[in-house]
């Protein structure tokens, strides 16, 4: 018994000493992902998370609104992290009155009721002369469903981006990203369009502003849908990071 109390000290301490909590806080005028603006109005997101391990596990809440109401967001995420590795888990719930899903029972986990969806991704970031940044999700739980609700359509998401130019301050990254499903059942939507091809196209550029003592990172971001032909234009800044 002395040995396992000393064990779980040990493991307890670990964790302890390397853990951190961090917290930050956006505002935009729109919230926009994987080609699809979820919300328009000024909207405001923040992230509260905790790492331990050295920083190789993170765990945390996310949570987006925007002032008129019309849009709520409560995500929890689990990642890990090794180098330029990560995996990463998102349990998204947008319970936005508006919406033609499920958005009233948050712990509802059933496949063919939830309004939730469960998001795996995969993602690495190289170094050195060519720091390319590659990504695979998959929804592999939640409302990515059939017409006929009977199987899970594993909606993904595939995403390249590359940093253009890092200089003087400035940062500009291009991006572009494509969807469609691994089950079609039969049909050839997905979670992020009508059929499989390219959903998103971006340019950010990024720039961290100093007021007094405080610097405050800002950014402006093109998004192109070719597929829904759509375009987007956000503007946001991190008002708080703790």
């Amino acid at each position: 018994m002395r040995k396992l109390c000393l064990i779980v000290w040990g493991v307890f301490f670990t964790l302890h000493t390397f853990a951190q909590f961090h917290l930050d806080a956006r505002l935009s005028n729109n919230h926009l992902w994987r080609g699809i603006e979820v919300a328009d109005g000024m909207v405001l997101t923040s992230n509260l998370s905790y790492t331990f391990l050295k920083g190789h596990v993170c765990a945390g809440f996310w949570g987006g609104t925007n002032t008129t109401g019309q849009y709520k967001e409560f995500n929890n995420h689990l990642s890990f992290q090794v180098k330029g590795l990560s995996l990463a888990f998102w349990d998204t719930y947008n319970f936005s009155p508006q919406a033609t899903y499920n958005n009233k029972e948050f712990f509802n986990y059933k496949a063919s009721e939830t309004g939730r969806f469960l998001d795996a991704i995969v993602s690495y970031r190289f170094e050195g002369k060519f720091p390319v940044y590659l990504s695979w999700s998959t929804i592999i739980f939640g409302r990515d469903r059939n017409l006929s609700n009977t199987e899970n359509k594993y909606s993904s998401f595939c995403y390249v981006e590359y940093p253009l130019y890092t200089k003087k301050g400035w940062r500009v990254d291009a991006g572009a990203g494509g969807g469609f499903a691994l089950n079609k059942a039969g049909e050839s939507n997905h979670f992020y369009g009508t059929k499989p091809g390219i959903v998103h196209v971006t340019m950010k550029v990024a720039r961290t502003l100093s007021l007094g003592g405080y610097k405050i990172p800002v950014h402006v971001c093109m998004v192109w849908n070719p597929q829904a032909n759509q375009a987007y234009y956000q503007v946001a800044a991190q008002i708080i990071s703790l």
